[in-house]
């Protein structure tokens, strides 16, 4: 076997010798292995050292002895593994935080348009509830909500309502009618509300539309049926994204089954 594969782990040629010298001899004590190694003394605690800190080898007093090398070689692997997992968590860091930073300048060079004049992010689901309480507290003519089982409904029921008296049109999709959705159909009805169930392939998107001039929303991937995968919700008042929502709320209204 050549010690000198050691030397692929961080061993120096003088540390692959020292070990070489304990696996083959045995415990030895530190003057056997300067003299068996030709180096100083000086020398030899350095490479003790350093060999020590990688846990191949063990100092007790004067003697020294090499670590079993499959319970060091493991411990030496686990170790490594943690350091490279850290080093690639903080390299996706670094990638992520450069291309947030230069996406923006490549798009407003190449379309001559900021990805912040399409939409502004907003930092959460309740961040976004907040500001969609916001927008439907200034509604004037109509409120265009595109909900799943709409279990956020309670949260804003009240200015709901305030819109009704205003005489605001209020028109929610829902995805489908179930126990849980039964009772907040119900209520939603009492007071007006129009709400009707989406009959066609449903979107991987739900979304507020207020006077067809401010909108709040949230798109997501599906890595599997069980699994979704959030970005960051959404706000923006730009005309062209204001149509392209308002085009599919009101292709899905009319394909959608009223309750």
């Amino acid at each position: 076997m050549s010690f000198k594969r050691l030397e692929t782990l961080g061993f120096t040629v003088g540390d692959s010798q020292l070990y070489e010298l304990l696996i083959r001899n045995g415990e030895l004590k530190k003057e056997e292995l300067a003299e068996k190694a030709d180096l100083s003394r000086g020398e030899l605690e350095e490479s003790l050292g350093r060999m020590v800190s990688m846990g191949a080898i063990a100092v007790k007093d004067d003697h020294v002895t090499a670590v079993p090398p499959k319970s060091f070689l493991q411990k030496y692997l686990k170790t490594r593994e943690v350091d490279l997992e850290l080093q690639l968590a903080d390299l996706r860091n670094n990638v992520t935080e450069v291309q947030a930073e230069l996406e923006p300048l490549y798009s407003e060079s190449r379309f001559g348009l900021r990805l912040e004049e399409l939409w502004e992010t907003v930092e959460g689901l309740t961040a976004m509830e907040i500001l969609t309480i916001r927008m439907i507290s200034r509604a004037k003519s109509e409120i265009c909500i595109l909900a799943e089982k709409f279990s956020w409904y309670d949260k804003i029921r009240e200015e709901l309502l305030s819109a009704l008296d205003k005489k605001v049109r209020v028109k929610v999709i829902l995805l489908d009618e179930n126990k849980e959705t039964e009772e907040r159909v119900a209520d939603m009805k009492r007071y007006g509300v129009e709400v009707r169930i989406a009959t066609c392939d449903w979107r991987s998107m739900r979304f507020t539309l207020v006077d067809n001039s401010e909108l709040t929303f949230l798109i997501w991937a599906k890595k599997s049926a069980d699994n979704k995968v959030y970005y960051r919700p959404g706000y923006t008042k730009n005309p062209g994204m204001i149509s392209v929502f308002a085009d599919s709320f009101n292709y899905l209204w009319e394909k959608a089954k009223a309750l």
